[in-house]
């Protein structure tokens, strides 16, 4: 099916409401990477509700919903995730019903042999007093969809490391780490099947790109915002090379100025790069 990038943008998609508890909140920040066995004792918080405290990536899980469950009129099975953005308005309550209204913000054309890239925007509301959340910006590659005459995509802004990072987080990842994230509501087979995995061209089952980036998350307040989750106003970032389950992550972090970060992850085990140009908004 031809994309018609007119009928995308005025598509409307119902709200989706979800309900979450604390039990769910602490299950995403285990899904994430954080620990009661880390050697700094504030990362407890996240991982035990005795004075709890939220990681803002978990706005990127709650009312998840799958391209494969929208009538957009795309190849699924060719779908790759290119990038996300997150901003977060206000701290996230420990528990808590919110309503997520999605839209699809734009829709560019990449030509025939690349394909399309799709971007969603999400907001995230309380549902009892209306108050947002957060906004989140997801980038869909749709490798089979390209060359149907739309506009081609902006250039996006790339940086390079200027000298070595103020700080560096490294995540041992653990081989089961999939297996846990998609209990989040990414169900993806390619998580955790190692057939389909293989039938689109990877080795074994890969970690989800937001699992990745929600150890981003963890490694900004690890390292440059003391563990205080209302300092993270929004990050962003590219996904550029898979990660396997059991591999470890170098997250490396440079402060580019008052409130500016920018950080990029690299898999030691392989040393490449599996986010690159990402940024950071800190509030002061």
């Amino acid at each position: 099916m031809t994309i018609d990038p007119d009928r995308l943008r005025s598509l409307v998609l119902p709200d989706v409401e979800q309900h979450y508890d604390q039990r769910d909140a602490l299950f995403h920040a285990l899904s994430v990477g954080f620990s009661s066995a880390s050697p700094d004792p504030r990362e407890l918080d996240f991982v035990y509700e005795k004075r709890m405290r939220v990681s803002p990536s978990l706005a990127l899980t709650l009312c998840f919903r799958s391209l494969s469950n929208m009538d957009i009129g795309v190849d699924y099975s060719k779908v790759v995730h290119a990038a996300q953005a997150l901003h977060v308005h206000g701290a996230l309550p420990p528990s808590g019903t919110i309503v997520c209204k999605t839209r699809i913000a734009e829709v560019w054309d990449l030509g025939a042999s690349k394909g399309a890239l799709l971007e969603l925007d999400r907001e995230l509301h309380e549902k009892s007093s209306g108050v947002l959340l957060a906004t989140t910006r997801m980038s869909a590659l749709c490798r089979g969809d390209g060359g149907f005459g739309g506009e081609a995509a902006p250039v996006r802004e790339a940086w390079k490391a200027d000298g070595p990072a103020d700080h560096v987080f490294t995540w041992k990842t653990l081989p089961e780490q999939a297996a846990l994230y998609r209990l989040q509501g990414d169900m993806n087979p390619l998580h955790i099947d190692p057939e389909r995995a293989r039938a689109v061209g990877f080795e074994r089952p890969i970690l989800h790109g937001l699992a990745t980036f929600g150890g981003c998350v963890r490694a900004l307040l690890a390292t440059a915002l003391d563990y205080e989750p209302t300092q993270l106003e929004s990050l962003q970032g590219r996904f550029t090379a898979p990660v396997y389950p059991g591999e470890t992550l170098s997250v490396e972090i440079w402060r580019r100025g008052p409130g500016s970060l920018a950080f990029q992850v690299r898999v030691l085990e392989r040393q490449l790069l599996a986010i690159k140009d990402g940024t950071a908004s800190v509030r002061l």
